[in-house]
């Protein structure tokens, strides 16, 4: 894929992710602008969260969940998630997020667990 195909695939997937937010109740939600070496996840809009959203027929869990560490920490945040798009999934809601191990057991306790 060319470069500027998949940054367009990116930018559409991230769009996708963020009106499937907004659906959800979330209003605030946007795209993020890049910011190189201080990026801060690719969604913004939920104070003390990070996401990083993902697009792409090959899965690269363990570079794109080491992403999303380096951004929860230049965004100051101990909730974070990467949202996977699958090939041949285009419905958002049938997208998966993966979540570090300790965010998890955090939510789960928070929530009551």
């Amino acid at each position: 894929m060319k470069p500027a195909t998949a940054k367009a695939k990116g930018a559409k997937t991230e769009q996708l992710w963020v009106d499937y937010l907004r659906d959800c109740g979330w209003p605030f939600v946007e795209r993020r602008h890049l910011a190189g070496t201080a990026d801060r996840g690719d969604i913004t809009g939920m104070p003390g969260v990070t996401c990083e959203v993902k697009s792409g027929a090959r899965i690269d869990l363990a570079g794109w969940m080491g992403e999303l560490e380096v951004e929860m920490r230049n965004d100051d945040t101990d909730i974070g998630y990467t949202v996977v798009r699958p090939k041949g999934k285009p419905a958002p809601g049938d997208w998966w997020c993966v979540v570090p191990a300790d965010v998890l057991v955090r939510l789960l306790k928070a929530a009551g667990w």
